[in-house]
């Protein structure tokens, strides 16, 4: 009888969703919350022109973008959005978090697993060999991975 298997040593690259929309560092922030606002409310890589991995934009962070300007304690008004939507030189690499982790798309899914939990972080972003944006891995995705193969 052969041993039994254990899917957390299956690589990343076989349950990561893959990423096809990245961003470029001087991409304005007028534009982010466009994407933001059509394209859903999750994490935005941003890479160099040639896909290497530089960080994130969050939803919170376009959120801390606007809050200086509007906001409880802000000195504006609601309708002063429009005013901060329209200025110019504010771009995705002022407000990119640098810390996100990533993991290697060949890594194993344990790996991924012990990154989120010693990072207390529910995704990450996978690269390849150059450091390319590959996809992202949510704690979820590997959850439905672990019932699906029998082990939860």
């Amino acid at each position: 009888m052969a041993p039994p298997v254990d899917d957390r040593t299956d690589k990343v690259r076989s349950i990561m969703t893959p990423i096809s929309r990245t961003i470029l560092p001087d991409t304005p922030i007028r534009d982010l919350i466009q994407i933001g606002s059509v394209e859903g409310c999750g994490d935005i890589p941003v890479t160099a022109p040639e896909g290497t991995f530089l960080g994130v934009i969050t939803p919170l962070d376009l959120i801390g973008s606007i809050l200086p300007t509007v906001g409880i304690r802000g000195s504006g008004s609601a309708r002063c959005i429009t005013c901060h939507l329209k200025k110019e030189g504010a771009t995705a690499r002022d407000l990119m978090s640098r810390e996100h982790i990533t993991i290697h798309e060949d890594d194993s899914i344990l790996n991924a697993m012990q990154l989120m939990q010693r990072n207390r972080h529910d995704d990450l972003i996978v690269v390849d060999s150059q450091n390319r944006v590959a996809g992202r891995i949510e704690i979820c995705r590997i959850i439905q991975h672990l019932r699906i193969a029998g082990e939860l």
